[in-house]
């Protein structure tokens, strides 16, 4: 499975995301992988913009619990900065929810969002 990881801010805001970047924690060695982080610049109006940036991450459905708690220290160091947001959402290949919903296992509430 998978999360997404989005930071959220305001222009202003951008130099103290991109410090925040390289004090984030370490990952839990060999239970999540990053597979990469993507930037946009969303216009919200005529002479606003909201930076957006968001991190893939991989692992296994066993290490849920470790992934959770390591994002939750990773939204706990954005949230001190003013004018950023974060929120995770979990994400499902398609194969595996066809998979879950031919086995009578999908949950209508899955995938969830998480917001900091």
């Amino acid at each position: 499975m998978i999360k997404i990881g989005t930071v959220t801010c305001t222009p202003e805001a951008s130099d103290l995301v991109a410090e925040c970047y390289s004090s984030l924690p370490a990952m839990p060695e060999g239970k999540v992988k990053i597979i990469d982080t993507y930037v946009s610049v969303e216009n919200v109006g005529e002479k606003e913009a909201e930076y957006k940036a968001f991190s893939i991450f991989e692992y296994d459905d066993a290490d849920e619990n470790i992934i959770t708690a390591y994002l939750e220290r990773r939204a706990a160091a954005f949230a001190k900065l003013p004018g950023v947001t974060y929120k995770v959402e979990d994400w499902v290949r398609v194969a595996d929810a066809l998979n879950m919903i031919a086995d009578g296992e999908f949950n209508p509430n899955f995938p969830s969002t998480t917001s900091f």
